[in-house]
């Protein structure tokens, strides 16, 4: 049961209102006014403009994240959009936890209580530290001195306190008892879960079929897959690199190379740009010495190459002698000399032309006859590859025990969030709720 995905909604005013302790409550009598009511259980103006402050800093804090990756924002804003939002969030949490009182949740055991307990502890402690960071980073005080000086700015300035976070964490119990109650009588049956694997089988399949490397990217980068194309197979590699040294050496020439490569187009750039009366002799001989410069930049780089690939190809006919000896175990040798941190346990799905890997390692892994085989060292820009055909891929659905897991696992928590939505919906419908947003303005 996947919790913490469930708990999102629920848990929000418990959130929220951790939130707005953060700041100096104001004792204004406007600031006191009621902006939402559920059964007679408020929230003021200065709760809920705290509230939705918060939430647009947070949004845009997650905004420029996405921005950093190249993607579009995912959260809003808007001012009005956000007061809206955290209304029905705090309509929605404060039913909740009317619901969850009236069911007798908050009724802790002892092992409830010390968890309750330890949870605000450490949460308050992280608390008190980011008060000392913000608040006290010139100060000469240290140790119990410097934690007693920060509870009591926490005090003075009407933070959060202890019993804040301990009725928080409180909270946080009671809504996954909640959770626990509603969802109580969730499943998912096989029928279920051979429907789902069947319908995400004929879409994986259409999906392979307008573009069949789609399935060596699933696969090697460990998503599930419910279809496998014809022409897969698995394999296993021993990749023999370069020392750091020799990345180093390399990564210099080529650095060297491509400066090179530059001031040569530089040059070319100025005869085809000269003008009538330029040094035409001069440009030329400029581009030939940036010529010179190029071969001679090339010719360091393919000595750097060549010294790195020698070593690793001493090491690697030492390992390929070990890998095809009678008895030989691939996977131990794997754990002892393979230097591709990233490969998968299961190794890497391959096909005919399939690019996502250097050509002389796709055409190594296809030339392997049949399951068991190991190729020669392989030369490729990394180092050397030692490849063992592992397995076949079998064309067609792919029905697992771990297959039928994840798509039950799924299900499970798409129902268990339609049956929370559904009494979430429930509890708010039934109860006296009044919202006056018009006085957050």
């Amino acid at each position: 049961m996947q919790k913490k995905s469930l708990l999102a909604l629920l848990l929000v005013l418990s959130l929220l209102l951790s939130g707005c302790a953060l700041v100096t409550v104001d004792e204004a009598k406007d600031m006191a006014r009621t902006i939402i009511d559920v059964n007679g259980e408020t929230i003021n103006k200065q709760t809920f403009i705290n509230a939705v402050n918060n939430t647009i800093s947070q949004n845009s804090y997650y905004n420029q994240l996405y921005a950093q990756l190249g993607m579009s924002a995912q959260y809003s804003t808007d001012t009005a959009t956000v007061m809206q939002e955290v209304a029905d969030q705090y309509v929605n949490s404060l039913a909740a936890m009317q619901k969850a009182r009236e069911l007798g949740m908050y009724e802790f055991t002892d092992e409830e209580k010390a968890h309750v307990q330890e949870h605000a502890k450490e949460d308050y402690d992280s608390y008190v530290q980011q008060v000392i960071s913000a608040n006290f980073s010139d100060s000469e005080l240290e140790g119990d001195a410097l934690r007693e000086a920060a509870e009591a700015y926490i005090k003075e300035n009407g933070l959060a306190t202890l019993e804040d976070f301990t009725k928080s964490a409180e909270d946080e119990v009671a809504m996954e008892k909640l959770q626990d109650y509603v969802v109580a009588d969730v499943e998912v049956t096989d029928d279920e879960v051979t429907a789902s694997l069947t319908e995400r089988a004929e879409s994986a399949k259409a999906q392979y079929e307008s573009n069949p490397e789609a399935y060596g990217v699933n696969v090697n980068n460990g998503s599930t897959v419910y279809y496998a194309p014809a022409g897969y197979r698995m394999v296993k590699q021993i990749l023999i690199g370069f020392s750091d040294e020799e990345k180093a050496a390399i990564s210099d020439a080529e650095t060297a190379l491509t400066d090179a490569q530059a001031a040569l187009a530089d040059a070319q750039a100025a005869v085809d740009g000269a003008a009538e009366d330029a040094d035409k002799d001069a440009l030329s001989a400029a581009v030939a010495q940036a010529q010179a410069a190029v071969d001679e930049a090339q010719a360091k780089t393919d000595e750097a190459r060549a010294a790195a690939l020698a070593a690793a190809k001493t090491k690697a006919d030492e390992v390929y002698a070990l890998a095809t000896a009678e008895g030989a175990d691939f996977d131990a040798l794997i754990q002892e000399y393979n230097e591709d941190t990233g490969m998968p346990e299961n190794g890497y799905a391959v096909r005919e032309g399939y690019s996502a890997f250097v050509e002389s390692f796709t055409n190594a892994a296809m030339a392997l006859e049949k399951v068991g085989d190991v190729s020669a060292p392989t030369e490729s820009t990394y180092g050397y590859h030692i490849i063992r055909y592992a397995a076949d891929v079998a064309e067609g659905t792919v029905d697992t025990e771990a297959v039928r897991e994840t798509i039950k696992s799924g299900l499970l928590t798409t129902k268990q969030n339609e049956k929370i939505s559904a009494a979430m919906a429930e509890w708010v419908g039934a109860a006296a709720v009044k919202t006056y947003l018009d006085r957050a303005n």
